[in-house]
C-alpha cells in the first residue's frame, strides 16, 4: 500500500491504486492513481498559476523524487533561504572562503558526486553538476559549452562576489581530483572556468 503524505497537514493521506499499462507505439505507460481530493484540488490549483498541465506538474515532482529528493535526506542536504547564506559570507576573509571552498569540494561536493557515480568520469561529473546539483541545489546555474576539446563552464548565481570566490575555489578544487587545471576568472555573479580535456567528452 502506497500513501501519500500529507501537505501542512491539510490533505489526508490516502490509499493510491496504480494501473499501469503501455502502447505499442509509445514509451510511455499510462498510469492511474486514486488520491485524496484536497490533494486533487492543490495539484490542479499549481498547474493552473503555473501555467501547466497537470501531467506536466505532476511528472516534474516525480522525477525530482526519483533523481534528487530519495537522496538528499541521505546526503544530509537541507534547505537554506539564499540570503542567509550570502549575509554570512559577508563576514569571511578572502582567504577563509576559500579554505572553506575547499573543505566542502572535497568532503561534500566529492561525497554527492561519488553518490551519483560520477567520479572519476569527467563527463558524468559535468552532467551531474548540470542536471543534479544545480538543477536542484539552486545556488547557482552551471552551463557547459564544448568546442572541439576546450571546455568552458559559465556559473551564474545572485548572491556576490564572495561567492564567486566560493564556487571558484570549489571548482578548481574537484576539477583538481580529476587532473584538470582550471583557467578561471570572476565577473561579479558570474565565474567562468576554461581547460582543455585531454580526449574529447560529449556535451551532458
Amino acid at each position: 500500500m502506497i500513501r501519500f503524505g500529507d501537505t501542512f497537514g491539510l490533505i489526508e493521506p490516502g490509499p493510491v491504486i496504480a494501473v499501469a499499462t503501455t502502447t505499442p507505439k509509445s514509451p510511455n505507460i499510462i498510469r492511474t492513481i486514486r488520491i485524496p481530493e484536497a490533494l486533487d484540488k492543490a495539484i490542479r490549483k499549481a498547474s493552473e498559476q503555473r501555467s501547466e498541465s497537470v501531467n506536466a506538474l505532476v511528472e516534474a515532482c516525480l522525477i525530482r523524487f526519483v533523481e534528487w529528493d530519495q537522496f538528499a535526506e541521505e546526503l544530509d542536504y537541507g534547505m537554506v533561504r539564499k540570503p542567509f547564506l550570502a549575509k554570512g559570507m559577508e563576514y569571511l576573509t578572502e582567504n577563509e572562503i576559500r579554505e572553506f571552498a575547499r573543505w566542502s569540494a572535497m568532503e561534500l561536493g566529492s561525497e554527492t558526486l561519488r553518490f551519483y557515480n560520477a567520479y572519476p568520469k569527467l563527463d558524468a561529473v559535468l552532467h551531474t553538476y548540470e542536471s543534479v546539483i544545480s538543477k536542484y541545489g539552486r545556488l547557482y546555474t552551471f552551463h557547459h559549452e564544448v568546442e572541439g576539446k576546450t571546455h568552458t563552464i559559465l556559473l551564474s548565481h545572485r548572491m556576490g562576489k564572495n561567492w564567486s570566490i566560493f564556487f571558484e575555489e570549489n571548482l578548481k578544487t574537484i576539477f583538481g581530483r580529476l587532473g584538470i587545471d582550471l583557467e578561471t576568472e570572476i565577473s561579479g555573479n558570474l565565474v567562468r572556468a576554461r581547460f582543455v580535456a585531454k580526449s574529447q567528452v560529449s556535451t551532458p
